[in-house]
């Protein structure tokens, strides 16, 4: 009887260390990684959330590297614009001075040089000015960028309706777009109505780039935050509370070392109680 009792009560010493060595490993792991969870076991719901909310600060952050791309974009087509108002200014200017009837034929003929030279210019930004690859302001520029952790958050740079080039601003081929548009005081007058509207077109293509821009930029500020409070709710799951985690590493610590105690001194009882059975 007492050899069966002497079991059971070894059994229960260790079933207590075992539980105690278990609850200070958990509790170390926790402190020396600063993580409440390092296995599904620990908390499998808590797992599963943070998991998610991972996966969301990752989209997070790379929509705001979308955001930031597009702003290039746009910023860049911005630019080309700035530069197309800036020759059609001076294709205005031109036409102007065309009108003036001092000229004489060799200087109209000069002025008309300078002018189908800047008229070449105005395609030669709408064709080549690109980013990766991609044409910007030549109509066809019309795509997505993500914005938010779900696919379906985009904001669409749509530019099909952006057109620098001098047919895409309004210069006819019997007008401004012609080989002689400023060779006479008409043609120049009716070139400079048509530079009018080109300028006009200008004006009103860079506005909508700039609303767009403020999208992006409003957008961005908003993932910003997204981003950070994520970021705080996977921590509030995933990182472990030191202090605590320190307290219970110090309570298992010292719950084992009483049941090491406690089955020390139940071995030595037992050991007494079979010396007075002998």
């Amino acid at each position: 009887m007492v050899s069966v009792s002497s079991a059971t009560t070894n059994g229960v010493y260790t079933s207590q260390l075992n539980r105690t060595e278990r609850d200070a490993t958990k509790s170390l792991n926790q402190v020396s990684s600063g993580k409440a969870i390092h296995r599904a076991s620990d908390n499998a719901a808590g797992l599963a959330i943070a998991t998610q909310l991972s996966s969301d600060v990752t989209s997070l952050r790379q929509s705001g590297t979308n955001l930031l791309q597009g702003s290039s974009v746009l910023q860049t087509a911005d630019g080309a614009l700035e530069q197309t108002g800036n020759i059609l200014n001076r294709m205005k200017e031109l036409s102007t001075q065309a009108q003036s009837g001092s000229l004489d034929s060799n200087s109209r003929s000069a002025v008309n040089d300078e002018y189908q030279n800047l008229k070449s210019e105005l395609d030669k930004i709408s064709d080549n000015t690109s980013f990766n690859g991609q044409k910007l302001v030549d109509g066809s520029y019309n795509n997505n960028f993500q914005a938010g952790a779900l696919g379906s958050n985009v904001i669409n740079a749509d530019l099909t309706a952006i057109d620098s080039s001098g047919a895409g601003l309004g210069l006819t081929a019997g007008g401004g777009g012609s080989a002689t548009a400023l060779a006479t005081p008409a043609s120049a007058q009716a070139t400079s109505a048509e530079l009018d509207t080109a300028i006009d077109r200008v004006s009103s293509y860079r506005a909508e780039i700039g609303s767009l821009q403020s999208s992006l930029s409003t957008r961005s500020d908003v993932v910003d935050s997204e981003t950070e409070n994520t970021i705080s709710a996977q921590s509030a799951i995933m990182d472990a509370d030191i202090g605590k985690a320190m307290s219970e590493f110090k309570n298992s610590n010292l719950m084992n070392e009483t049941a090491l105690a406690a089955a020390a001194q139940g071995n030595k009882m037992a050991s007494s109680i079979l010396k007075l059975v002998r």
